[in-house]
C-alpha cells in the first residue's frame, strides 16, 4: 500500500478511535491515544495500555516509562522516529491497572488489528506480558524473549515493558540486551533492502 494511503487511512482510524464508545474506557479518558509515528515503518513497537500523561497528551510513551523507552533507544543509536508505536488498548484504565480483557479484545479487534494490516510491518517489537499474551498466547515475557521469531507469518521481538526499571531493577540489563538485538535486526533490514537496490539498479 503506498505510504501516502497508509497515511491517509491510519489517521481516520484515529479520528474514529478518539470518539470511540465501544468499552467501558471511554467513560474514564480525557484523550485517546491512538498511536504515533510513520505509516511506513518498517517496525511496530506496542504497550499495554496509555497512562496518565498519554491520557492527558493523546501520545503514546510520553511519561516515565517513555522517557526509559526513549534512553534505550538513544542508548542503541535508534531514532525513535522510525518507528509506529502504539498499545493494545487506546484509553487509559483508571488508576494504570491492567486493561480487562473485554477492552483489549474490543481495541484490538477493532483498531489495532487493522493498523497492523495498514503498516505491515517488517517486525513488531512487543512490550510486556500483556501485549505479548494477547497477540502471541504467551503468558511469560521470558518464554520469548531474547530472540526474534516467527509467528502466522509475522516476525516479533517480545521485551519486558519499560515500566519494569522502576519496580525490577534486576531486570534492566535483559531490557538493555533486547534493544541491542533490536538494533542488530535494524541493521540488517538496512542491508537487506541496500542489496536489493543495487540489484534493482544493476543492468
Amino acid at each position: 500500500m503506498p505510504a501516502r494511503t497508509a497515511a491517509r487511512k491510519l489517521e481516520e482510524l484515529a479520528a474514529r478511535i478518539r470518539v470511540c464508545p465501544e468499552c467501558p474506557l471511554c467513560a474514564s479518558r480525557t484523550i485517546a491515544v491512538p498511536g504515533d509515528g510513520s505509516p511506513s515503518a518498517r517496525v511496530m513497537i506496542i504497550g499495554e495500555a496509555p497512562g496518565k500523561d498519554e491520557d492527558k497528551t493523546g501520545h503514546p510513551f510520553v511519561g516515565s516509562a517513555g522517557r526509559y523507552l526513549d534512553h534505550l533507544l538513544e542508548g542503541t543509536d535508534i531514532q525513535r522516529s522510525i518507528f509506529f508505536i502504539t498499545n493494545l488498548v487506546k484509553c487509559r484504565p483508571p488508576a494504570n491497572r491492567v486493561p480487562k480483557a473485554l477492552e483489549v479484545d474490543t481495541c484490538t479487534t477493532l483498531y489495532l488489528s487493522r493498523q497492523i494490516a495498514l503498516i505491515n510491518p517488517e517486525l513488531i517489537v512487543l512490550l510486556g506480558a500483556v501485549a505479548a499474551k494477547k497477540l502471541l498466547g504467551v503468558s511469560k515475557v521470558d518464554e520469548v524473549r531474547g530472540r526474534i521469531f516467527e509467528q502466522e507469518g509475522r516476525r516479533y521481538l517480545v521485551t519486558y515493558h519499560p515500566a519494569v526499571r522502576f519496580y525490577r531493577e534486576d531486570l534492566a540489563e535483559r531490557v538493555k540486551a533486547d534493544f541491542g538485538l533490536l538494533k542488530r535486526e535494524l541493521t540488517r533490514l538496512a542491508k537487506v533492502t541496500a542489496q536489493a537496490q543495487l540489484a534493482g539498479a544493476a543492468p
